[in-house]
């Protein structure tokens, strides 16, 4: 099924759906299925699983991945697409494997600049909407896109960052998927934005708990998610206890899930980071 149609049949409760990645280790991916059952037993109206690191072969594995949770778990699945280093013919073949295993849906993302060898003249494909539109063009994939409740890291103005979804969203995408936010605020300003620039497809929200201070740093650095001051805090606090610090940081996302499903949000998407235990955690705040 397409993820879009689950939007449009859900009833008063948010679509709850999950993310996870391909483990990088052979011996951990043959082990995969573990964590899959355990996932399968939240009832997650769909996976989206990560491109990661390691170019095709771990495209591979990402398709692999995604196959496994529609066709030996029965549920949706969404495999990562990034275009900055493909070619229309390896969108294409990529297309046609991911069909091949009858999955209907496709997270489409630029992907990250690489550091070394990329000459941006010769680039095929520069913004994820080339992408969604050739998608578009040449299959009947349910097609999503990022969204950025702060504004893309690389885009300093925040209007700017709202044209560029609405492009998205002319291209053909189906639905959006935020980027992780730790103030719900940020979002609610983002959706409002949104809405006034015209665009009517779904946006679920992306929430992912604070599990460590490396972790957060990371993320920090890579997408730009500012820091309220009451997550600097419980950082301060905890930094010497990472138990402590995991259970004050799924309680922290919990009540950002909770404030989310108060104002009826379409979705809500947990960056469950393989962790099923911390997914089942979160979902008691939905």
């Amino acid at each position: 099924m397409k993820i879009s149609q689950l939007f449009k049949n859900k009833n008063d409760k948010p679509i709850i759906s999950f993310e996870i990645f391909p483990p990088k280790k052979e011996e951990a991916f043959e082990n995969v299925g573990i964590m899959l059952k355990e996932l399968s037993y939240l009832e997650p109206k769909f996976i989206s699983v990560t491109c990661g690191a390691g170019g095709s072969s771990n495209r591979n594995k990402t398709i692999e991945l995604a196959s496994k949770i529609k066709n030996e778990f029965n549920i949706e699945s969404m495999a990562h697409m990034t275009c900055i280093s493909s070619t229309p013919d390896s969108v294409l073949e990529e297309v046609k494997a991911i069909q091949d295993e009858g999955i209907e849906n496709i997270l489409a993302l630029r992907g990250d600049i690489p550091k070394e060898g990329f000459e941006p003249e010769k680039a095929s494909y520069s913004h994820a909407f080339e992408l969604i539109k050739e998608i578009k063009t040449n299959s009947e994939l349910c097609v999503a896109a990022g969204a950025y409740p702060e504004g893309h890291i690389e885009c300093d103005d925040f209007n700017k960052s709202i044209e560029h979804m609405k492009i998205k969203e002319e291209a053909g995408a189906d639905f959006f998927v935020s980027q992780l936010f730790f103030d719900n605020r940020y979002f609610y300003r983002f959706f409002e934005a949104a809405e006034k620039a015209g665009i009517t497809v779904p946006i679920t929200p992306g929430i992912m708990p604070m599990m460590s201070k490396s972790q957060i740093s990371n993320m920090i650095f890579m997408c730009g998610a500012s820091l309220p001051s009451e997550m600097v805090r419980i950082l301060y606090k905890y930094e010497s206890s990472p138990d402590d610090l995991l259970k004050a940081g799924i309680e922290y996302a919990g009540r950002q899930i909770s404030d989310l499903v108060k104002n009826n949000t379409c979705g809500i998407h947990l960056y469950s980071m393989n962790k099923p235990e911390i997914a089942k955690q979160l979902l008691e705040y939905v």
